[in-house]
């Protein structure tokens, strides 16, 4: 098993570490490299420098909650996608969590692991265009900016915020750009 290649790479946010140790030593069985976070604190740090294909986040943490740390990197345009766990969840939490750009909500303990991380997994191979976090039930105008903030700000990410390879990229002028920036609040660094 050891020299098979990561078949993919996973952030287990929650505090109840016997749950998350466990939720690691089944996904690492079978080759899913997994990062282990304690709360929303630890998580901030770890993405800052490392790429997840997926997150599966606890809701109710001490410190900051999973569902506002959600909110926060959904705000950010924050493009991993994320799955919220709870063991005592109402309705209205899920409701919110999927608004929020969740892209499911499972209820712990889970059973059955890895047909799930599978499945959540298949459904982001060769989605990776999709676009995440917007209500499309929102005017034209105000998905366009959530889309174009989440897409300057990967690019400018991307590029070490080049703004004259972004430009290129985007196929607008430079001036277009910079004001397009300014208007969605972008800042160029």
């Amino acid at each position: 098993m050891d020299n098979l290649p990561v078949i993919g790479k996973i952030l287990i946010i929650d505090d109840e570490r016997i749950n998350s140790e466990t939720m690691k030593d089944i996904l690492e069985d079978v080759n899913y490299q997994v990062v282990l976070a304690d709360d929303a604190a630890q998580a901030k740090t770890i993405v800052k420098d490392q790429t997840f294909d997926l997150v599966m986040m606890d809701v109710w943490m001490p410190g900051q909650d999973g569902m506002s740390l959600l909110e926060e990197w959904t705000v950010e345009g924050f493009l991993m996608p994320v799955v919220m766990m709870s063991g005592h969840a109402e309705h209205q939490d899920v409701v919110r969590a999927i608004k929020l750009g969740a892209v499911d909500f499972l209820k712990k303990p889970l059973h059955d692991l890895l047909p799930l991380v599978r499945k959540l997994l298949s459904d982001q191979i060769g989605d990776e265009q999709k676009v995440v976090g917007i209500d499309f039930n929102l005017p034209l105008k105000q998905a366009r900016n959530i889309f174009e903030k989440q897409y300057f700000n990967h690019h400018l990410e991307e590029n070490n915020h080049n703004i004259a390879k972004v430009a290129e990229l985007a196929g607008l002028e430079r001036t277009t750009l910079y004001r397009k920036l300014k208007d969605l609040g972008i800042d160029k660094k």
